[in-house]
């Protein structure tokens, strides 16, 4: 803290300073230059608080030393000019120092102004800041409250979707396993019944035998479309006989039923291929010939299954029409292009395509191996 002297010390002090230094001068002759002692007074009043003391002390030194000067006795006739510059001098050097000290006061006035605005303006922005901080805090909170709600919405999704197709292949396995060992059957039964009338019944006329003929045809023909039917909602093949086996035989039936010029190779299989995984490939791959039979007209297809470093990649390409990257045929029906790829990905892979006018198409999903639990 600043200590300052009492106004009434200075005022005293200037006063008797100034008093004796009159005396002085008033005793001196008009040759001796003391009247410069009359900056102590000046000096001394710069001390003061107020802004307008030194320049009355100043004004009235300057007027004491012109009194002074004029009733100061000249025993030795020095010329005039000698004491008028000596004082004239004596009153420059007064006015000297008040200017130096008002402008060095000004200065100290503006930048204390200056730095009592830059106070205000740093805690005006300071406290800005603070708000933007705050609402900034806020909105990160709010953000990633909204992001783990919206990764959390997606693993619950992925985990419903995951559940969705188990229940979906359970309920293909139940009805292939009704269809293959109840409906089936019976049909299986009803021929041979129908066999059974036609060797009992021998005399029979020939309308009414072609008539048991036709019949039993048709009981075969239903229990081979029913077995069909049973096949492809699940085929007992890719529990029984695993993936690589259940393949080929889907691409055979495939390439035979619409004379088709089919290769399957499979090659470095694992031993084992988890459910979910091969229950996925086989799904993709019954979908992607579903699509070549109905859209891509093509004459040849190839079918590749294979091991590699970061799992399992099964390729599919065929030399028909294909179509354009950019506007895939979500209209096919089944699974779709869009969900073989959400399938894929709920089993941790990727599935790509690649099909450009008049080039053909080739998928290939890609899945990591995983250890069958």
């Amino acid at each position: 803290m600043k200590l300052t002297t009492p106004q009434w010390v200075i005022s005293s002090g200037v006063a008797a300073l100034t008093v004796a230094l009159l005396i002085v001068d008033l005793h001196t002759p008009l040759g001796v230059a003391n009247h410069i002692l009359y900056l102590g007074p000046v000096l001394v009043s710069l001390l003061s608080s107020q802004r307008w003391y030194p320049f009355i002390i100043a004004g009235t030194v300057t007027v004491l030393i012109v009194v002074a000067g004029l009733l100061s006795e000249n025993p030795h006739d020095i010329p005039l000019w000698v004491p008028i510059s000596n004082r004239a001098f004596s009153i420059w050097a007064m006015w000297v120092p008040v200017w130096y000290f008002r402008q060095r006061r000004d200065h100290e006035l503006l930048l204390q102004r200056m730095n009592t605005e830059l106070e205000e303006r740093v805690q005006d922005r300071t406290q800005q800041l603070a708000m933007v901080n705050k609402a900034l805090v806020v909105e990160i909170t709010e953000r990633m409250r909204t992001e783990h709600s919206l990764e959390f919405s997606r693993r619950e999704l992925k985990r419903l979707a995951s559940q969705l197709i188990r229940i979906q292949e359970d309920e293909r396995r139940r009805i292939s396993r009704d269809l293959h060992d109840d409906i089936n059957q019976r049909l299986a039964l009803l021929s041979i019944e129908l066999e059974g009338i036609q060797r009992q019944l021998p005399a029979l006329t020939p309308p009414v035998a072609h008539a048991i003929q036709s019949i039993s045809n048709r009981v075969a023909e239903l229990s081979e479309d029913v077995r069909h039917l049973a096949y492809h909602y699940h085929p007992s093949i890719l529990d029984d006989l695993g993936l690589s086996i259940a393949l080929q035989r889907l691409v055979e039936d495939v390439g035979s039923r619409n004379h088709l010029e089919a290769h399957i190779t499979c090659h470095d299989m694992p031993k084992t291929v988890s459910q979910d995984v091969a229950t996925c490939l086989y799904r993709v791959a019954q979908e992607s010939l579903n699509n070549v039979v109905r859209h891509a007209k093509a004459s040849r297809i190839d079918v590749a299954l294979a091991q590699s470093g970061m799992g399992l990649t099964f390729t599919i390409a065929d030399n028909g029409i294909g179509f354009p990257p950019d506007l895939p045929r979500t209209e096919s029906g089944g699974l779709g292009l869009l969900s073989m790829k959400e399938r894929v990905a709920l089993v941790g892979g990727t599935l790509t395509i690649e099909s450009a006018i008049g080039t053909g198409t080739r998928l290939q999903a890609s899945i990591p191996l995983m250890e069958e639990t």
